[in-house]
């Protein structure tokens, strides 16, 4: 993420050292206080309430990665239908069968 994404009172690390956003361009230093000037271009890693780094979720996916994904939630449903399957209730071959029918179109 960068800099200007950030808000301003929301925690973050840059260059391995902790700070708070305190305007456009400026952030305040963890323990210190000191006021540092902050590079637009700065890649930063938010933090949540608890001092850990946030798990940012991309804005942009290639096609591979996107397929990558499908596919391992695929293999996953499949593993969970086969388990909820074992009391009978759920009619699970018809359900494999339309996962299986699943493909990437170009």
């Amino acid at each position: 993420m960068r800099f200007p994404q950030v808000q301003v009172g929301q925690p973050f690390i840059y260059q391995d050292k902790r700070y708070t956003k305190t305007g456009p361009l400026t952030a305040s230093e963890e323990g210190t206080g000191s006021q540092r000037m902050i590079p637009r271009s700065a890649e930063v890693t938010l933090l949540n309430a608890i001092g850990e780094p946030l798990r940012v979720i991309k804005e942009r996916y290639t096609r591979g990665e996107v397929e990558t994904a499908l596919a391992a939630f695929k293999t996953t449903l499949a593993e969970r239908l086969r388990v909820a399957a074992v009391d009978g209730s759920l009619p699970l071959e018809q359900v494999l069968a339309l996962l299986e029918e699943i493909e990437f179109e170009d």
